[in-house]
């Protein structure tokens, strides 16, 4: 199954992913891609500001743990933005902290991530209806390519 956008919104919702981790963000942004979003990459917290200044996403895919501005930091300066903090914004973790996942701010997705179940949670985040799509990837989990 493959999640399409609801009809009235943007045709391609944009989503900002901010990991450190290149092939991870590249099997998400493929994904992502595949599935009919928009997607701008960073790999910290810095490079998300700057892409954030140029374009503001529909959602915020934020790693926790990068060098650099960590995710934490940066969805500090986003929250207390009057221009960005009405983005919505999902944490990527592989920290099995319980403190990470009783988030307020955002939702919490935890490595290994299962691509469908990110997608899932990113249509909702969206405001996407799931849509079949014939000859789309369905009825198996699909884990990114380098298991997280």
């Amino acid at each position: 199954m493959v999640l399409a956008p609801t009809p009235g919104r943007r045709a391609k919702p944009t989503v900002l992913v901010v990991d450190d981790d290149e092939d991870l963000a590249c099997a998400i942004g493929d994904v992502l891609t595949d599935a009919g979003y928009a997607v701008i990459s960073a790999r910290e917290g810095r490079q998300a500001l700057s892409a954030l200044q140029h374009q503001r996403p529909d959602l915020m895919l934020v790693d926790i743990f990068m060098p650099g501005m960590n995710g934490s930091e940066l969805l500090r300066i986003v929250r207390s933005s009057s221009e960005w903090c009405g983005i919505p914004r999902i944490v990527m973790t592989g920290a099995n902290d319980p403190i990470i996942g009783i988030r307020s701010d955002a939702a919490v997705i935890y490595k290994p991530l299962d691509l469908d179940a990110l997608l899932a949670l990113v249509a909702r985040c969206c405001d996407l209806e799931p849509t079949h799509v014939p000859g789309a990837h369905t009825g198996t989990k699909r884990r990114s390519s380098n298991g997280q």
